[in-house]
């Protein structure tokens, strides 16, 4: 499952409609503390009452940052990848991601296949993508 948290409609249902199509099962947030919510309340303390196997998520959203995400998600005793992505990408964002244990940070716009590569890496092997079982959206 990857949780994809991104503010722009049309972006998200862009990114959403590709890991689909991938086979990935999808839920979607708009904003940082809707993704925070949906993880669980205790995501900055160690704690998430779900676990996604990847966290796609902007950089700038209302709320809560991608990057806060990143800090709450590394402070937990499961792996979870997170790859962000933004339109506003300098080495001083890269360097703070990187830190925050990252997989990848994209500088928008990014290639479709530069994003499929990003994703199938942070999930390891291209087998571990399954058909989507349902999708849940949270808007």
């Amino acid at each position: 499952m990857v949780l994809l948290v991104e503010d722009d409609d049309d972006m998200r249902e862009m990114l959403a409609s590709l890991l689909r199509r991938d086979g990935c099962r999808v839920i979607e947030t708009a904003d940082g503390e809707d993704a925070l919510d949906w993880l669980g309340g205790g995501s900055f303390h160690g704690e998430l009452l779900r676990v996604p196997a990847l966290i796609v998520s902007d950089i700038r959203l209302p709320c809560v940052s991608g990057l806060e995400i990143l800090a709450g998600v590394s402070r937990v005793p499961q792996h979870v990848p997170v790859i962000l992505i933004t339109g506003f990408g300098d080495e001083e964002i890269h360097a703070r991601a990187r830190e925050l244990g990252a997989e990848r940070v994209l500088d928008k716009p990014f290639a479709m296949s530069e994003f499929r590569a990003a994703v199938a890496a942070a999930l390891g092997a291209r087998d571990r993508l399954r058909p989507p079982d349902g999708d849940g959206h949270v808007v």
